[in-house]
Parts: structure tokens; C-alpha cells; sequence
């Protein structure tokens, strides 16, 4: 990617505090309702899950396929468990978001072979979401989010590749204009 299409450090970082104060508001919200529904307690593993995955997003540039595997563990886990404890089914909404900016982000970024299993394992957390708690607005959210991710990721991809192509395409012709001068 060259410099000019590249966020600066300002904008990442804008970006990443705006979505850092959306994550901790919607936590709060769940939590709310959590309590005012299932009660307090059943809100901890919740809150839990939720502050892990938007850490590891928050943290995804250090090193995207190791925080996104973990990510896409973490929410393995968390919906087995869920179905396990009789909790509130897993992901939950801000978790499903914090899960879509890893995916997204690692299917831009890193290798095939890579984003091929992380897609996999995204749809394995989705399949399991909806195996394990049915139809409920907590599975078809994770499923929204978990479709975007894939279609925006998939596609700055694509939108990275032919830019890199018409980058190495200038690079050739200047190259040959200047052979021939």
C-alpha cells in the first residue's frame, strides 16, 4: 500500500478511540440490561468477553492474525460456555462488533492462506451462535456483523491488490520510458 492511501497515525488513532468509547458504552448498556433481566451476576461473563475482544481489537495493528485468532477463539469459547452455564448467548452485540473489526481488518491484511481460517473461523463462531441459542436478535446482530466484516474486508483486499498492480504497472512503464530514451 503506498503512503497516500494509508490512514495517518491521527486517523487511526481517532478511529480507534471513537470505537473504543462506543465499545464502553455499549458494554454499559448491556450490562443495564443484563441486570434489569437475568441480574447482575449473569452480566460478569458477559462483561468479561466484551473487554477481551475489544482489547485485542483495540490491539489488532501489533500483530492482526494473532489477535484475531485469539479473538475468534475467545468467541468460540465464549458461545460454548454461554449454552454450558445457562448465560446469555454469546457473542452479545458490542462482542459481535469487536469481532467484525478483527476480521475485517485481518482479511484486508494479512496472507491467504491466513484469512482463508480466519473466515472459517468466524463462520464457525456464527454457525455455533445459532446452533446454540436459535434465532434470537444476539445471533442475527452476530451474523450482520460477521457478513460485513467478510464483504468490507474481502473487498479493500481486492481494492489494495489493484492498487499495488497499477503501482507496479507505472513502475514498468517509467522504467521501460526511461530504457528508451
Amino acid at each position: 500500500m503506498t503512503n497516500s492511501v494509508r490512514p495517518t497515525a491521527r486517523v487511526e488513532f481517532a478511529l480507534d478511540a471513537t470505537f473504543g468509547l462506543i465499545a464502553l458504552a455499549g458494554i454499559a448498556f448491556t450490562i443495564k440490561l443484563l441486570a434489569d433481566s437475568w441480574g447482575i451476576g449473569y452480566a460478569v461473563f458477559d462483561t468479561i468477553v466484551a473487554l477481551i475482544l475489544v482489547g485485542l481489537a483495540l490491539a489488532r495493528r501489533l500483530n492482526r492474525s494473532m489477535t484475531t485468532a485469539a479473538g475468534v477463539t475467545l468467541a468460540l469459547i465464549a458461545v460454548i460456555v454461554s449454552q454450558i452455564a445457562d448465560l446469555p448467548q454469546e457473542p452479545s452485540p458490542i462482542a459481535s462488533l469487536a469481532l467484525a473489526v478483527l476480521i475485517g481488518s485481518a482479511l484486508r491484511h494479512v496472507p491467504d492462506r491466513w484469512a482463508t481460517g480466519i473466515g472459517v473461523g468466524g463462520l464457525a463462531v456464527i454457525i455455533a451462535c445459532w446452533a446454540t441459542g436459535g434465532f434470537r436478535a444476539v445471533a442475527a446482530l452476530a451474523t450482520l456483523a460477521y457478513v460485513t466484516a467478510v464483504v468490507i474486508g474481502w473487498s479493500m483486499r481486492e481494492v489494495d491488490k489493484g492498487r499495488r498492480a497499477a503501482a507496479e504497472r507505472d513502475r514498468a512503464a517509467a522504467a521501460d520510458h526511461t530504457t528508451w530514451r
